[in-house]
């Protein structure tokens, strides 16, 4: 043990004489690992928080298409599914994008509270949207609609179950939904089918669609399936884009560690006359390589996630999100896979520790001094 120490203590001597390549290396590790790192930290954060709304999401969504498009069905038209033993539960939803003048932004109105008969409806928002519209419990506001100004009542201001819920989603009354969002009464957006037995979804979507003709049953396990193709898919482009900047630090590093050069060189002679064999040669560069390599490593990694956990990843997020520029803020809650980090540092650590230890053995081996 004393023997590696006094060995790795050898190998920082040499990094502090040679401070400015190895400033520089960490300088450029650090910057390709935090790239890389920034994209698997969205993907796996955004990855988390689709995933809780999806499985807040009903087994079955029944939509009515028209041209193509999603249109309104009638409130009643699956009511007969209720009787299906497979079935839990049918019903209508009313819900849609609100455009808020104040921010600039479209919000989410959901109309998933009881009734009320007080002249302004209640409405519950989470602490992200409350902190844009700068709202509080008990606040009244009024907010725009076709059928004149709806007055809506803040009842309370909680944390959303997710981040993408917490950022834009403003719950009301179904009366004040309708008002809102120019939905007539009878009508719905589209219909909430929840299933006793999940194994039977597609024998109810076909009765859905046959009481619904054209309708579009959306099953929650296709979504689960699509959201993951769309992350895996953009987050695979990104990290692709990426790898030429590996490419090139490597290809750096490589021919500068085949190069060396003679003042390192006569160093390594001076150790093999001194009584040091090619192994302590190959350790201390071995241990050089690893405070580098693990030193920008770290540094991109703190830097990556300080971006996207800190700064909610600008630019990146929307990128993976496919959002417009009117939706909110995101703040992404932590999601780190402790696989996808081991197979980062390997990816970067393990390379750079390879191309400076070949080198050295080659020339403690020849004992060539040049």
């Amino acid at each position: 043990m004393k023997r590696q120490l006094a060995l790795l203590e050898f190998a920082l001597g040499s990094l502090r004489r040679r401070r400015g390549r190895s400033v520089a290396l960490v300088a450029a590790l650090a910057a390709v690992t935090g790239l890389y790192a920034s994209g698997v930290f969205v993907v796996d954060a955004l990855r988390a928080e689709v995933a809780s709304t999806v499985e807040a999401a009903p087994s079955l969504t029944v939509q009515r298409l028209v041209a193509g498009r999603p249109s309104l069905i009638d409130e009643g038209a699956l009511s007969s599914l209720a009787s299906d033993p497979a079935v839990r539960s049918v019903r209508g939803r009313v819900w849609g994008f609100f455009y808020a003048s104040a921010i600039e932004a479209n919000i989410v109105v959901v109309g998933g509270l009881a009734s009320s008969s007080e002249d302004a409806a209640p409405a519950v928002v989470g602490h992200g949207l409350s902190q844009r519209l700068a709202l509080h419990d008990g606040d009244r506001l009024a907010l725009g609609s076709p059928d004149g100004p709806v007055r809506v009542q803040i009842a309370d201001v909680r944390p959303g179950v997710t981040a993408l819920h917490d950022t834009d989603v403003l719950e009301t009354t179904p009366e004040a939904a309708r008002r809102l969002l120019g939905v007539p009464a009878g009508q719905v957006v589209d219909v909430a089918v929840e299933l006793s037995r999940e194994e039977e979804a597609s024998v109810v979507a076909e009765r859905a669609i046959e009481l619904v003709p054209g309708a579009r049953v959306i099953e929650r396990s296709a979504m689960v399936r699509a959201y993951d193709l769309t992350f895996d898919g953009r987050g695979g482009l990104l990290n692709a884009l990426l790898i030429p900047c590996l490419a090139a630090l490597l290809l750096l590093g490589w021919e500068r560690f085949t190069g060396l050069g003679p003042e390192e060189r006569k160093e390594i002679a001076v150790l093999k006359s001194c009584g040091w064999h090619t192994s302590d040669v190959l350790t201390c560069r071995i241990y050089e390589s690893l405070v580098i390599a693990l030193g920008g490593a770290l540094l991109g990694l703190l830097g990556a996630y300080a971006y996207v956990f800190v700064l909610d990843a600008p630019g990146l997020a929307s990128v993976l999100l496919g959002w417009s520029s009117l939706h909110g803020g995101l703040h992404l809650a932590p999601q780190i896979d402790a696989a996808s980090i081991l197979s980062l540092l390997a990816l970067v650590v393990l390379p750079f520790v390879a191309i400076g230890v070949v080198p050295a053995w080659r020339a403690a081996a020849s004992g060539r001094t040049s």
